[in-house]
């Protein structure tokens, strides 16, 4: 078996390795990936991981609620190891102060040199993903995702950390927990890889909104068309102005490129303007979205992408989603659609995939 797929519960993250030690022992692990909930925090999971699991690398997030195979949990630790059956080589960097200005060119360089370099990674390129986890709490992926795509033609994936009731947001690696922080990790796998992404959202109404006034840094949204954006959203949805916060999950925006979706969604109106999970640029333009049925959406991604039996697949499933799923009752057929296969996924704070999107499923499948 070349990876192994485990969710747990503990008294602590002392606790919580010794149950994964004993859950995987005979197992070669080579790479641990971990989502485990916030409540494990103030006792340091990567810390006692680490110390478990001496010859592996190690990284995970924080997480508001937890996904393993065919169920969905909180207050847990969902685990994903590797044998060299499955990775044949990892590098993991980790990024701080993401906040500010970050050259992400020597990080890339100095990755993609520990597998040969670009003419090895330009060879094989069949073989090499990224994954990369945020720190929620920086605000920063929108031009930390830009940065890294110019730095590297390597795919990367992945999504922002999120937190349970106690709101501590934190990523994982070298055996030390990160705020502000960006974790990368780049897998040379032995049969490779896919990726796909489901937001089961569509266009609601085909008038395109230019994005006239934003603040991208701080996620605020101005104006559409030149007028308070709170107004166009309004006129487009036809409800007044007072009611639409009521409509900000199930009517995201979204920026439609080569007939794909990227979502973008408000979060709560302020004083001139509107926050959002992911800032747009001035001169976007964008639809108003709705959202559709997620269980048979995502039904859909995963059988016309995994037509053979992975290795092991890994959901990072936006937060949205998940409350979706709740409110509706619907996890337990959701999950039995990630049953099929070795999983592991977290509820995130946005998803990493060709920039910062949210309201999307982002899913790695190791081959």
């Amino acid at each position: 078996m070349a990876i192994k797929t485990i969710s747990i519960k503990g008294t602590d993250s002392s606790d919580i390795a010794a149950q994964a030690k004993e859950a995987l022992k005979g197992f070669d692990v080579k790479f641990l990936l971990f989502f485990a909930s916030s409540f494990y925090d103030d006792t340091n999971p990567i810390a006692e991981l680490a110390a478990a699991f001496p010859d592996s690398r190690i990284m995970g997030s924080s997480s508001h609620s937890e996904y393993c195979n065919s169920g969905y949990t909180d207050h847990s630790v969902s685990i994903m190891a590797m044998d060299q059956d499955s990775v044949e080589d990892t590098c993991i960097q980790v990024v701080e102060n993401i906040d500010q200005t970050v050259e992400l060119q020597d990080v890339a360089k100095d990755m993609e040199a520990h597998f040969g370099g670009k003419d090895e990674i330009f060879n094989n390129f069949d073989k090499y993903v990224g994954i990369v986890l945020f720190e929620s709490g920086a605000k920063a992926e929108e031009i930390f995702m830009d940065r890294l795509g110019t730095a590297t033609d390597i795919l990367f994936v992945g999504g922002s950390s999120s937190a349970a009731e106690n709101n501590i947001s934190k990523v994982y690696a070298n055996g030390k927990s990160y705020a502000n922080a960006a974790v990368l990790a780049i897998l040379k796998t032995v049969r490779g890889y896919d990726v796909l992404k489901t937001q089961s959202a569509c266009v609601m109404s085909e008038r395109r909104l230019a994005v006239t006034k934003s603040d991208l840094h701080n996620r605020i949204l101005y104006e559409f068309d030149g007028k308070p954006c709170g107004e166009v959203y309004a006129e487009v949805l036809g409800v007044s102005t007072e009611e639409i916060p009521n409509y900000f999950v199930s009517n995201p925006l979204g920026i439609v490129a080569d007939g794909e979706i990227f979502v973008r969604t408000f979060n709560q109106i302020q004083e001139g303007g509107i926050t959002l999970h992911c800032g747009i640029p001035e001169g976007s333009e964008i639809n108003v979205l709705k959202i559709g049925d997620i269980v048979s959406d995502t039904r859909q991604a995963l059988d016309n992408t995994i037509t053979y039996q992975p290795a092991g697949v890994i959901n990072f499933n936006c937060l949205y989603r998940t409350f979706e799923m709740l409110n509706k009752k619907l996890t337990d057929d959701y999950c039995a659609l990630w049953g099929r296969y070795p999983s592991i996924g977290f509820s995130t704070g946005g998803e990493a995939f060709l920039g910062h999107i949210n309201e999307t499923s982002t899913v790695l499948i190791i081959k």
